[in-house]
């Protein structure tokens, strides 16, 4: 089921790459956003996060925390990420919280040009294809979720394709538009509106 805007934010301990305790009720008070991606040899997956990574000190300074998710072992995630994150990564292999949080499966997310140019280029730049290890299965979809300071669905987004992962620069015209509506949500140190859930 699709979570929807003002909507409690279901409840995860989990650990995570690093060994360390990741608690949504713990972050009360902060706005948090949650990425869901795919396997941990997923190429656009890799090649995505490598971008975010590259571009997320202006989430920093919005005051906005992370929380990234794969869909295999912390331990295999561990092995193959490349950079060091500045947020928490997350091995969900059982898709415990990725099933809480309604994040879908599709075959045909990966039918389309964005999805296979994506490949092309995540591969020319050293990632692995990762076909055949595709811990939970390949059919997964990505999802992106800004959690207010109260735990509620401020913002939701479930990606339509393989590629569909919102990169730094959406997330600030997000958080831009949140800021911009009349309806307001504790978000950040200050108040701002609830967004449209995505398609």
């Amino acid at each position: 089921m699709k979570l929807t805007v003002g909507m409690k934010a279901p409840s995860f301990v989990a650990e995570s790459i690093e060994g360390c305790r990741v608690e949504l009720a713990a972050r009360r008070g902060r706005t948090l956003l949650l990425k869901f991606y795919r396997f941990a040899t997923c190429p656009v997956c890799n090649w995505h996060m490598k971008a975010f990574i590259h571009d997320y000190r202006a989430l920093e300074q919005l005051g906005l925390e992370t929380i990234v998710f794969f869909h295999s072992p912390g331990e295999k995630v561990h092995r193959t990420h490349r950079h060091v994150a500045p947020f928490d990564i997350v091995g969900d292999p059982t898709r415990r919280i990725f099933t809480a949080f309604g994040v879908e499966r599709s075959w045909a997310g990966m039918f389309s040009l964005s999805v296979w140019g994506t490949y092309v280029r995540a591969m020319a730049a050293g990632f692995g294809p990762g076909m055949l290890t595709a811990d939970g299965g390949m059919d997964g979809l990505p999802a992106d979720f800004i959690i207010d300071g109260d735990g509620r669905i401020a913002y939701g987004h479930y990606g339509s394709s393989y590629v569909d992962a919102l990169d730094v620069p959406r997330v600030l015209a997000i958080c831009r538009g949140l800021k911009a509506q009349p309806t307001p949500l504790h978000i950040a140190a200050g108040r701002v509106a609830a967004g449209q859930l995505s398609d």
